[in-house]
């Protein structure tokens, strides 16, 4: 059984790493075909396979805007990758359901903070959406091998764009409108302290690990603090959702 999953939104989950896609797609499909014993020649069961909706699709709309299914799947593959790391599988339909809702919890959060950034007036500065553009052509040897990542998740180049356009208004949005509380070093000492009582091997001392374990700690203050930030707009926004 897969355990309640939960997910940071901070910084903004990118909709789409393509190479990660496609490499995820070849998985599935191996995934989904039956095995064969040596000895036997009997099948094991296939692996359960997540469903997933036509890329067109129109999953959920958010206050009037339209989130179609290609940009679904790409969350649902990442969050099912994530899964993968740490050990666990969308083995069955229970599971595929906590990851379709959490897919579409990142989907929903990402939006209201999305519009209501753009209410506010952030905007992307060109130049740093321009160097991301490259870095992540650059994840590919050819213009080729591009494209052909592009046609398989159904996104164009030009979509590609406006995806870090708009992961740069949230990282800017989260930065300027979301409070989050300062990291104590109360807070290190007690952190430090769980983890030495869980460790069966000898911790390190305190100050070797203490930027780590603030580092962390101000990640996970930071999640709470959008959460609650998305929370608040959720109460307001207009969520239909359609699968």
């Amino acid at each position: 059984m897969m355990k309640k999953m939960t997910f940071a939104l901070v910084p903004f989950l990118l909709l789409l790493t393509l190479s990660a896609c496609t490499d995820d797609e070849k998985a599935s499909k191996e995934k989904s075909e039956p095995e064969t014993t040596k000895q036997s020649g009997a099948t094991t069961p296939a692996a359960y396979t997540l469903e997933l909706p036509e890329k067109e699709e129109v999953v959920v709309i958010v206050n009037g805007e339209e989130i179609l299914g290609k940009v679904y799947n790409s969350v649902a593959r990442q969050l099912e990758a994530t899964l993968a790391a740490q050990g666990q599988s969308v083995s069955d339909a229970e599971s595929a359901e906590l990851l379709k809702e959490q897919a579409l919890s990142v989907l929903v959060g990402n939006h209201v903070i999305l519009q209501d950034a753009e209410e506010k007036g952030y905007q992307a500065d060109d130049a740093t959406v321009k160097e991301r553009l490259t870095e992540l052509k650059e994840q590919f040897e050819t213009e080729e091998a591009m494209n052909a990542a592009l046609n398989e998740t159904g996104f164009t180049l030009e979509e590609m764009e406006l995806q870090l356009r708009e992961q740069l208004v949230y990282e800017q949005y989260v930065a300027e409108e979301v409070e989050v509380d300062k990291v104590t070093d109360e807070e290190v000492k007690k952190a430090y302290e769980d983890f030495v009582a869980s460790s069966e091997a000898e911790a390190p001392p305190l100050e070797k690990m203490e930027p780590t374990i603030r580092q962390s700690l101000v990640g996970q203050k930071t999640q709470d603090a959008v959460f609650a930030k998305i929370e608040e707009l959720k109460k307001s926004a207009k969520i239909e959702v359609n699968i």
